[in-house]
């Protein structure tokens, strides 16, 4: 093969160059033309009969979006159909969509048993309580760079199904935004909960908080609005970014009797007190997940769970003590109680974040706050550890030093703690 002269590969390396701006350019423009954006609609028929939900998903502009990926491990979605091109291998579903009025529709289950009997999605004749999260997979997608979506979902209710709540604002009747920053394609997470429900609702500090449960299912709704009328200007100094809406959902057995949080909304076992007899509240516990988002990394040599799981416990009383919902002689008994629990921990870093390990973890924060205050004299304290990591979300104890270390210098004694070994 005879080699081009330098000069004239020069010249052919040039216009290679220019053919690829003008391709992205060309590219770049078609996204513009469209508006980056196109119009995602989420459809969802209630089914209680069936024990689930019939989905239509409806893009108008498959040039922007072009294709899509979701896994089906769990096997809960089925009857899966779609315009364009549909290929289903194994778990795994692919659809390439046409370029105009793309339709993708399927049936997914929606009772879900977290541990027998116990029941964290479920659905009956008169309502139904489950995650958005199930209800649209997660997926994979292929779009033009700098498109986005403007989602909206709808629900059809049955006849005699009063209502439908979500932690999304609403529209309209039945329809809801949604709007994630962090994400291009939308896709509507959270709790859900329809049909014969009652929900009390109140704005405070401009977040639009509604308390739902079914009819009948023992949820306090009056009392959990009261209790965040007084407590939320704390939570909202504590983390100062707090959602636009709130939903809180609860229902009793048989529903897992415990507390899970999504990033907008909390369910609650109707059992749950507001404040536990130790003096930690399980709605404030959740409420501190759901703000903040902050997770422990987990890696071969490590697990720092502890992190997220102490500062919610940490928040949960700490946060009613600053709106004056308690003493400071019950807060330092609380305290003496978790001690104790978490007495016989050797490591935080070992385990998954179980109850003792938890309350050892509360105990080290609490230092950890108390020697913020004192070397920064009263500068600052965990709340601005707590907000630095809000901007991480999965954090390790290297995330948390650093953060401790931006205010009051090197050598925090709280953290060299064998505990942290």
């Amino acid at each position: 093969m005879r080699l081009l002269p330098s000069a004239l590969t020069s010249s052919f390396m040039v216009v290679l160059f220019l053919i690829n701006i003008a391709i992205t350019a060309q590219a770049s423009m078609a996204g513009e033309q469209s508006g980056e954006s196109y119009h995602l609609d989420y459809q969802v028929e209630l089914l209680p009969e069936k024990g689930g939900a019939a989905v239509l998903v409806s893009i108008d502009n498959g040039e922007l979006l072009r294709k899509m990926r979701f896994d089906n491990s769990s096997g809960i979605y089925t009857d899966i159909h779609a315009n364009g091109k549909l290929t289903i291998k194994g778990k795994q579903v692919f659809w390439e969509l046409p370029t105009k009025d793309a339709r993708l529709s399927y049936f997914v289950k929606l009772n879900h048993e977290r541990s027998p009997g116990k029941f964290d999605a479920r659905m009956t004749n008169e309502w139904a309580l489950f995650r958005g999260d199930d209800l649209i997979p997660p997926v994979e997608t292929f779009e033009l760079p700098g498109a986005r979506a403007i989602a909206q979902l709808e629900f059809k209710l049955p006849a005699f199904w009063r209502s439908v709540e979500t932690g999304w604002p609403r529209k309209k009747d039945n329809v809801f935004t949604i709007d994630n920053p962090d994400r291009l394609f939308d896709r509507p997470t959270g709790w859900m909960i329809a049909g014969k429900i009652g929900t009390r609702r109140a704005t405070v500090k401009k977040t639009a908080i509604a308390i739902s449960a079914p009819a009948g299912q023992g949820l306090r709704r009056m009392d959990a609005l009261t209790f965040f009328n007084f407590v939320w200007p704390e939570l909202h100094k504590a983390f100062e970014k707090t959602p636009q809406k709130l939903l809180v959902v609860g229902a009793g057995d048989p529903m897992w009797r415990g507390g899970l949080s999504a990033s907008n909304s909390l369910f609650l076992h109707s059992d749950r007190p507001l404040v536990s007899e130790n003096g930690t509240s399980p709605l404030l516990h959740e409420l501190t997940h759901m703000v903040t988002r902050i997770s422990g990394k987990v890696t071969d040599t490590a697990n720092d769970d502890w992190i997220a799981e102490g500062l919610a416990e940490f928040y949960s009383f700490e946060l009613l003590y600053r709106a004056d919902g308690m003493t400071k002689a019950r807060r330092t008994k609380i305290i003496s109680a978790l001690s104790k629990w978490g007495n016989g921990v050797e490591h935080l870093r070992k385990t998954k974040s179980t109850g003792p390990v938890t309350a050892r973890a509360v105990v080290l924060l609490d230092d950890l706050d108390k020697e913020i205050r004192k070397r920064s004299n009263n500068k600052f304290d965990i709340d601005d550890v707590t907000r630095e990591l809000m901007r991480h979300r999965k954090v390790s104890l290297e995330d948390l030093t650093q953060a401790t270390q931006k205010l009051i210098g090197p050598k925090v004694e709280t953290l060299n703690s064998p505990l942290l070994k």
